[in-house]
C-alpha cells in the first residue's frame, strides 16, 4: 500500500459520514425519518400502558340500540348527555371532555337540561371547530401575488357555551396520511390553546395558584404581568383565561421553564405533596416544548381505557358499597365517537398503530392520547442537530472502515450485526425517553453506501493487482471473447408450452386525471401504494403478476389441466384486490382510484415472445383479451369485479350472480358473465331477494316481456338504489319496448364499445 493509499482510505470513510450529513439536511428524509424510523420504534416498542384515570366513554352503535337512539351521534338527544353528566360527578371526575361540536340548536327542553347538568358539573369542557378560509392579497396593478389563511373558530350554541367551563379547538391534519404530532397552541388562530391543553388546566387547577407562585418565585419581576386575586384563588374561568398571556410570557423567556422545573425540584416555594409538585410540572412542561409536540401512543385503536355509553349508564357501583369504581376518581372523561364500522365516520385517523384490517385511531382516542402526554410528560421527539450530526458522521466513519477491512462476506455480515446493535441502542433509548435516533439514514442509506465504497475500495485493489496479469497473459487473450459471450447470451429459446390458465385484468378510475395533476414523484408513490394493496392479494393466493402498463395489471395462475382450484384462487384474489384497494382509496382521499377486474379462464400459450433484441415472457391467446374485455365491461354495469362462466368454480365460497350473455365489440361468440359480490354493504337476506328479483328480470329480459323485465328490475332498484346491472338492464327494457331487437334475439346482448 503507496503513502497515498491511507489518505484516500481515511477521506473516503469520512466521505460516507459526511454524505449522511448532508442527506439529513433534505426535507424528504426527514419526513422519511418520521414516517419509517418512528414507525419502526414504535412496533419495536409495542403498547405501552395508560393511565387509569383517562377515559374514553364512547359513543357506539351498542348504546344507539340500547336507547333507541339514531345511528348518527350528533343526531342524539342532549338530554342523554344531561344523564351521563349526572353520573360522573358522583363520580368525581376531574374534568369532562366532550369531543363534538354543538354548535346547532335543538331541542329547547334538552338543551336546557344539557347546560343545566354542564353548570352543575362546574368542569365540562366542549370542543370547537375551525372553519379556514383562504383570501388572495392583491399586488401592484391588482395581481394577486399572495393569499392570507385565516381560521375562525366554532363555538356552541350561547346556552351551551355559557354552561361550559371552557371551550377550545383540536384540529388535527388529514395529510400526511399518518398522523404523528398534535398542537398545544395554534398559530393561525393566533396561539389560541386546544383541547388538551384547556383540559389539562382544568384537571390541574387545584395546583394553578401553586404554579403562579413557582413562577413569581422565579422571576419577581412577573408580578407587573401575572396577576394574583387576592384570596389567592383562581377560578377556572379565570385559569383559562390566563393561558394565552402565560404563553406569550414563556415563548418571550426560553429560560423560564427550566428554571422553574429546577426550583420545583431542589427548592419549591413551600411543602407541596407529591401530587400537587406533579400537577404543576405538567403545566409547566405544558408551555415548555413549543406549540405542537408528537405524541407518544399506547398502542391499536381502543388502547385507551374506553367504556360504553350504556355501560356507564347503566354501571352499578354509584350505589353499591365495594363495588368497583367504573371511573376511578379525579379522572379526565373523553365523550365522543369511537372508531367502529356501525356509520361512515370522517373523525378518524391513520397512525403506526392502526389496525392492519383498516380501523384507524379516533379523534377521541388521539386527544385522550394528547391529554396523558402533557399530563405524563411523555413526549416524543427527534434527537437533537449536533447529536445527529454526531451520529451520522462516526456511524458513516465505522460503516466504511467495517466494509473496507474486511472480505465482502464478512463485511455483509458485520455490517448486519453493526446495525441491529444500533437498533436496539435506538429503542431502548426511545422506550425510556421517548427520543428518536436517526434510523433511515444511516440504517438504510450509509450502511449500503459504506458497503459499495468498500466493494469499490477492493474492486480498485484487485484491478490493480490484475494488470500486471493482463499485460502478461493478455496475448494469449482473443479479443472476440466477450463478442461471442454477449451473442450466446441472446440465443434464447423462442416459444413457450400450453397451459390452462385463469387471467385477472384490472384497471382504476381516475389514473388519467391524476396523471395530469399530479407532480411525477408524486404519482410514483401513490402508484406503488396502489399496486402494494393489489399484488399482495395476488401473490397471497398463488398469482403470478406478468404485466404492470399506467394503471393496469394483469396476473396470470396456471396448471396443466383445467382445475377449480386455480378458478377459487383467482375469485379470492379479486374480491381480497377490491377490499384492499377500498382501504387504500379511504386513506387517499381524492386521490382514490376505484379498481374494475375482470377474469377469464381457459387454454393459452406461456413463453418468451418477441424478436430482435427485445422478448417478453406473457401468454398468448383469447383469455387475456376477454379478461381485459370482462374489466372495461365494468364501466357499463356499474360493477366491480366480473368473471366470465368459465371461470365460475363449482365451490368458490364467494357470492356471485348471472348479469346476462354479452358479445364484446370485435367479436363473434357470446361470453357468459357473473358477477362476485361484494361481502360489506347488503344483509344476507337482502342480498339473496335482490338475486333473485334480478334472475327473475333477467328471465324476462330474455323471453322479451319488456314491461314484467321493467318491473322487476325495479324492486331490484327498491333494495340497492345503486344496482349497476339493474339499472343497465332497466334501460335497455325501455330501449327494446320501444325499438325491439332482431328476430331470432337469444337474449345476448352485443356491445358496440370496448
Amino acid at each position: 500500500m503507496s503513502h497515498h493509499q491511507p489518505v484516500a482510505l481515511y477521506c473516503l470513510c469520512l466521505g460516507v459520514g459526511l454524505l449522511g450529513i448532508l442527506l439529513s439536511m433534505l426535507h424528504p428524509l426527514s419526513d422519511a425519518e418520521e414516517f419509517l424510523g418512528l414507525h419502526l420504534l414504535y412496533q419495536l416498542r409495542g403498547p405501552e400502558k395508560t393511565r387509569t384515570d383517562v377515559v374514553i366513554v364512547a359513543i357506539d352503535k351498542e348504546s344507539a340500540n340500547a336507547f333507541d337512539l339514531p345511528l348518527k351521534p350528533d343526531k342524539w338527544p342532549r338530554r342523554i348527555h344531561s344523564r351521563l353528566l349526572e353520573q360522573l360527578p358522583a363520580r368525581q371526575a376531574a374534568v369532562i371532555i366532550f369531543d363534538m361540536i354543538f354548535h346547532e340548536h335543538r331541542n329547547m327542553a334538552d338543551d336546557r337540561a344539557f347546560a343545566s347538568a354542564m353548570r352543575n358539573a362546574g368542569n365540562v369542557v366542549l370542543t370547537q371547530g375551525l372553519d379556514r378560509q383562504t383570501m388572495p392579497l392583491s399586488g401592484q396593478d391588482d395581481v394577486r401575488s399572495a393569499h392570507l389563511n385565516i381560521e375562525r373558530t366554532i363555538s356552541a350554541i350561547p346556552l351551551l357555551a355559557d354552561a361550559a367551563v371552557g371551550q377550545a379547538p383540536f384540529p388535527l391534519p388529514k395529510v400526511p396520511v399518518k398522523l404523528n404530532q398534535f398542537w398545544c397552541f395554534r398559530p393561525e388562530s393566533g396561539n389560541a390553546p386546544t383541547l388538551p391543553v384547556v383540559a389539562l388546566h382544568v384537571y390541574a387547577r387545584t395546583a394553578f395558584a401553586d404554579f403562579i407562585r413557582l413562577l413569581l418565585a422565579v422571576d419577581g419581576r412577573l408580578t407587573d404581568r401575572i396577576s394574583v386575586p387576592p384570596d389567592g384563588r383562581y377560578a377556572i374561568p379565570n385559569i383559562l383565561g390566563m393561558i394565552r398571556p402565560l404563553h406569550t410570557l414563556f415563548e418571550e423567556n426560553p429560560s423560564l421553564a427550566p428554571r422553574a422545573l429546577e426550583k420545583l425540584e431542589n427548592d419549591p416555594p413551600e411543602k407541596l405533596p407529591e401530587n400537587r409538585r406533579r400537577l404543576i410540572r405538567c403545566l409547566v412542561n405544558a408551555y415548555r416544548h413549543g406549540n405542537s409536540r408528537y405524541l407518544n401512543f399506547y398502542g391499536p385503536p381502543g388502547t385507551v381505557k374506553t367504556l360504553s355509553y350504556q355501560h356507564l349508564l347503566a354501571a352499578p357501583d354509584a350505589g353499591k358499597a365495594g363495588a368497583p369504581p367504573v371511573i376511578p376518581k379525579g379522572s379526565a372523561v373523553f365523550v365522543g365517537q369511537t372508531v367502529s364500522d356501525w356509520i361512515e365516520s370522517h373523525d378518524s385517523f391513520y397512525t403506526v398503530f392502526s389496525d392492519r384490517s383498516g380501523r384507524d385511531i379516533s379523534g377521541v382516542e388521539i386527544a385522550a392520547t394528547a391529554f396523558s402526554n402533557l399530563l405524563e410528560d411523555k413526549a416524543v421527539h427527534p434527537s437533537g442537530p449536533v447529536t445527529n450530526t454526531v451520529i451520522l458522521l462516526v456511524w458513516g466513519i465505522l460503516a466504511a472502515m467495517v466494509a473496507i477491512f474486511f472480505p465482502a462476506a464478512l463485511s455483509a455480515t458485520g455490517l448486519v450485526l453493526l446495525g441491529g446493535v444500533y437498533l436496539g441502542a435506538a429503542s431502548v433509548r426511545f422506550n425510556a425517553s421517548g427520543v428518536w435516533y436517526p434510523l433511515v439514514i444511516p440504517l438504510l442509506l450509509q450502511t449500503p453506501a459504506a458497503f459499495i465504497a468498500g466493494l469499490m475500495w477492493k474492486y480498485r485493489q484487485a484491478r490493480r493487482e490484475r494488470e500486471n496479469i493482463r499485460e502478461a497473459f493478455g496475448h494469449y487473450l482473443p479479443d472476440d471473447v466477450v463478442d461471442r459471450l454477449s451473442t450466446n447470451l441472446k440465443a434464447l429459446r423462442l416459444g413457450g408450452r400450453v397451459f390452462h390458465g385463469v387471467c385477472l385484468f384490472t384497471d382504476a378510475q381516475n389514473y388519467t386525471r391524476l396523471s395530469e395533476t399530479l407532480a411525477p414523484d408524486s404519482l410514483t408513490r401513490l402508484m406503488n401504494a396502489y399496486y402494494e394493496a393489489i399484488f399482495r392479494p395476488i401473490k397471497a393466493n398463488g398469482g403470478l403478476v406478468l404485466q404492470v402498463v399506467g394503471d393496469s395489471v394483469m396476473a396470470l395462475w396456471t396448471a396443466s389441466r383445467p382445475e377449480d382450484s386455480i378458478k377459487q384462487a383467482a375469485c379470492r384474489a379479486a374480491v381480497e384486490i377490491a377490499a384492499a384497494v377500498d382501504r387504500f382509496n379511504r386513506q387517499a382521499g381524492p386521490k382514490a382510484m376505484p379498481i374494475r377486474i375482470g377474469i377469464h379462464a381457459g387454454e393459452m400459450l406461456l413463453g418468451n415472445i418477441g424478436a430482435m433484441d427485445h422478448f417478453e415472457y406473457r401468454p398468448v391467446g383469447d383469455i387475456v383479451n376477454t379478461a381485459s374485455r370482462l374489466e372495461g365491461l365494468n364501466k357499463f354495469l356499474g360493477t366491480r369485479v366480473l368473471i366470465s362462466r368459465d371461470t365460475l368454480a363449482q365451490q368458490i365460497g364467494i357470492s356471485s350472480r348471472s348479469v346476462g350473455r354479452f358479445v364484446f365489440k370485435g367479436k363473434s361468440l357470446p361470453v357468459g358473465v357473473h358477477q362476485l359480490l361484494p361481502g360489506e354493504g347488503l344483509s344476507t337476506g337482502a342480498r339473496e331477494a335482490l338475486c333473485r328479483l334480478f334472475e327473475s328480470g333477467l328471465q324476462a329480459f330474455r323471453q322479451q316481456r319488456w314491461g314484467e323485465a321493467e318491473e322487476w328490475f325495479g324492486r331490484v332498484l327498491e333494495i340497492d338504489a345503486a344496482d349497476g346491472p339493474a339499472l343497465f338492464y332497466l334501460e335497455r327494457s325501455r330501449e327494446f319496448r320501444e325499438q325491439p331487437p332482431d328476430e331470432g334475439w337469444d337474449g345476448t346482448v352485443r356491445l358496440a364499445q370496448k
